[in-house]
């Protein structure tokens, strides 16, 4: 009998230890989702951060999150951003980012738990004005979307780049004296006299601005100036602690058009820089002064599908550049929208400017489809030559941005 009761105690002390807390308890009333983060391009990263989309019901539409190691027990805070709600479906659908540090095919696992602990915190990245008046900073650069007077190229309330501060040290404003920095995509019809840019839309019918402790985000969606056949959608990415941003594009065409003119990915800048050097498709690095590249790309263009392209002042070692992370010209139905004889050039500008930009159709006009589809995105990096390697530092972040993390979200 003893023996019973001794064995029934163990029972009920065992059941009572395995029991979880008030604490584990609300935990796990809170918690949302599992996070799996795989590494598998061996690439050590210091510094990167996960996005993943969530929906949850819509009663609760507005949590603050954190991301909890299940291996350390760090508490990481979230930001959401790009949040829909869905009425009828009882849903809330948006992205989530944190930042993680990881080893080189290492995996972690994180609980995605709501909290009610205070979230704030505080990181390099911030903005002044507002709506599509912008400057955005961070401890490599600022980035200045507001309008000017200056001339007819930059007074439009469109959103879009205008200057960059690249900082770094240097403290190099980097602009073009006419026109906003940022000049793609741009487009033009048919006999028509003049092109036109996104960066010539006026208040865009669709504008969203998401901000937060890790990215400030903008979305502008509309049809393009002067050309309605063409709805375009241009997205600003710009992060905390990184040296780069990034820029989405689509040119969707929604009725037929005869265009003479259609480019994308072009930056212009006066005269601040000294060479130009890219990657070819094949991995050959091409290193060119200015004045002594014209035979070598008469000869052999820059592909259009170059992994990355950048201007840089030999002397000085400052440098910006464009990784191509997405480039993708098929229609609606898969197949390739219309161009001709398309690669990336290097064009020389009034007063000793220089810019590239993507060619996709120049030279001779195409009647381009309902349908037809011309996306990309890329980021833009500010960094420093090597001494010895010059291009050491766009080719590691090529190799991060083309190489991301494997994120697994399993709800319960």
């Amino acid at each position: 009998m003893d023996g019973i009761i001794k064995s029934l105690v163990v029972i009920f002390l065992s059941a009572l230890l395995a029991r979880p807390s008030v604490m584990e308890c609300k935990a796990a009333d809170n918690h949302l989702a599992d996070i799996e983060i795989r590494e598998t391009n061996g690439i050590n990263r210091e510094m990167e951060f996960v996005e993943f989309s969530l929906q949850i019901p819509l009663t609760d539409s507005n949590p603050d999150l954190i991301a909890i190691d299940k291996n350390t027990g760090e508490k990481i805070v979230c930001q959401l951003f790009d949040k829909h709600n869905f009425k009828e479906e009882n849903i809330a659908l948006f992205q989530v980012i944190f930042p993680v540090s990881i080893n080189a095919h290492q995996i972690k696992n994180y609980d995605l738990v709501k909290t009610t602990e205070p979230v704030s915190i505080v990181t390099d990245l911030s903005y002044q004005g507002k709506d599509l008046d912008l400057i955005i900073d961070n401890e490599f650069y600022r980035a200045d979307l507001s309008k000017s007077d200056e001339s007819r190229g930059k007074n439009h309330d469109s959103g879009h780049l205008r200057e960059l501060l690249l900082k770094l040290g240097y403290n190099i404003r980097l602009f073009r004296t006419g026109n906003r920095m940022h000049w793609g995509p741009n487009f033009q019809k048919k006999d028509y006299v003049n092109y036109e840019t996104m960066a010539g839309w006026d208040n865009p019918k669709i504008y969203r601005m998401d901000t937060g402790p890790y990215l400030i985000h903008t979305l502008r969606r509309d049809l393009a100036p002067e050309h309605p056949e063409i709805r375009l959608t241009g997205n600003y990415y710009f992060y905390s602690g990184l040296p780069y941003f990034k820029f989405y594009s689509s040119m969707e065409m929604i009725k037929d058009v005869w265009l003479s003119l259609l480019r994308n990915d072009e930056m212009t800048m006066d005269s601040l820089f000294t060479h130009v050097a890219f990657q070819r498709p094949n991995g050959q690095i091409e290193n060119l002064a200015f004045s002594e590249r014209y035979q070598t790309l008469e000869e052999h263009h820059i592909e259009n599908n170059a992994p990355w392209v950048c201007f840089y002042h030999a002397d000085k070692g400052y440098a910006f550049g464009s990784i191509r992370l997405q480039y993708d010209i098929k229609n609606e139905e898969g197949f390739a929208s219309p161009t001709y004889f398309p690669y990336t050039k290097i064009s020389d500008g009034e007063g000793g400017g220089k810019y590239w930009n993507r060619l996709l159709i120049h030279e001779f006009p195409l009647f381009v489809p309902t349908g037809s589809r011309y996306i990309e995105e890329n980021a833009y990096l500010v960094f420093k030559t090597g001494d010895k390697d010059k291009f050491s530092e766009i080719l590691k972040w090529s190799r991060i941005l083309n190489n991301p993390l494997q994120v697994k979200v399993t709800r319960n």
